[in-house]
């Protein structure tokens, strides 16, 4: 994407410079660090990193669900136009009820073993829609958005109880919920994970669909890079609560300029089979005790003093492209 098709695109979702900690047993854990980046009206973006880079707590920061020990040190979540952490509670409820809504990664803890498939989903559909609908259209919502996910005989899945739904079923269910809301923005956390790989690829494609078909914003999170080349147009590379890389999907992938983009690719098995994928030596810092210029640093090959002591500015490589280092080269 050029700079140019970047400021022409409407905006729904922009994450500006923020910055979250945790207050953890006295002692404070810096989490997020400076996160930036935007969503645009009908775009799908990924966000991509190891496990425990902050990738949950940032869709978690979106809809305002933090824990109560969460500490927002600075920047700004906007939602078409309105900072979340400033709305009063009534907007917020209109945000969450019509704007933005969360697919988790275990579809088995999304849903209430106790109360039936139609329970749960009218009980939904009341929330997000004006009091007094009659439930015989909220009924009928709910049965056009489960034949929407490919559920065949919608009328069985709402009478049954989420234990005799499959894993595959269950995580079609929670997309239904979320797309028969009419929400404008689906937070995926990682929606496959838990299912098998064949399941996992139906889940993947069904949201691919309904995002092109609805024109719905989707931020895709997920530590396979595979799932992200394929589901995402424009993609923001995450290490230690920072956005390291980001930059059009395709881009990204075929010319990495951050030493962690080039590594975590490097950790990708290759289908020849002709040598193995390497790992990334040592783990994410600490966030008690992050480190106090690029948080790669300690872990990086190319690190130099000026890393470890300044955190590097997120540049444009080339036009759309940015990345977060010292010597990385611009205009190549």
């Amino acid at each position: 994407m050029t700079k140019g098709e970047e400021n022409k695109k409407e905006i729904l979702l922009e994450v500006r410079n923020l910055s979250v900690s945790f207050d953890v047993y006295g002692k404070v854990s810096h989490v997020l660090d400076g996160i930036s980046f935007r969503v645009g009206k009908g775009e799908r973006v990924g966000l991509v990193g190891e496990s425990g880079c902050g990738k949950t707590t940032m869709l978690k920061a979106i809809l305002r669900v933090l824990p109560r020990n969460a500490l927002v040190g600075g920047g700004g979540i906007f939602f078409e136009g309105r900072n979340v952490f400033e709305m009063p509670d009534a907007e917020l409820d209109v945000m969450r009820r019509r704007g933005a809504g969360m697919i988790f990664q275990d579809p088995s803890s999304a849903l209430n073993p106790v109360f039936s498939v139609e329970s749960q989903f009218l009980t939904a559909l009341q929330y997000s829609n004006p009091k007094g609908t009659p439930r015989k259209k909220l009924y009928s919502l709910a049965i056009e958005a489960l034949n929407n996910v490919v559920l065949p005989d919608p009328e069985r899945i709402m009478k049954s109880f989420p234990y005799q739904l499959s894993g595959g079923m269950k995580q079609r269910v929670c997309i239904a919920i979320t797309i028969a809301a009419g929400r404008r923005l689906m937070l995926a956390d990682e929606p496959g994970t838990s299912l098998d790989v064949t399941i996992q690829d139906q889940i993947l494609r069904l949201i691919n669909n309904l995002a092109e078909d609805k024109k719905l914003s989707v931020i895709m999170v997920s530590h396979s890079l595979g799932v992200i080349r394929e589901s995402t147009s424009y993609v923001n590379i995450m290490y230690a609560g920072t956005v390291v890389e980001s930059g059009a999907t395709e881009d990204v992938f075929k010319k990495p300029r951050h030493p962690y983009t080039v590594a975590l690719m490097a950790c990708v098995p290759k289908l020849t089979g002709d040598s193995l994928a390497k790992g990334i030596p040592g783990r994410i810092p600490d966030y008690t005790q992050p480190p106090g210029g690029c948080r790669f640093a300690p872990r990086c090959p190319q690190a130099e003093g000026v890393c470890r002591e300044q955190k590097p500015p997120h540049l444009e490589v080339v036009s759309g492209h940015r990345a977060s280092c010292h010597f990385v080269r611009r205009g190549e």
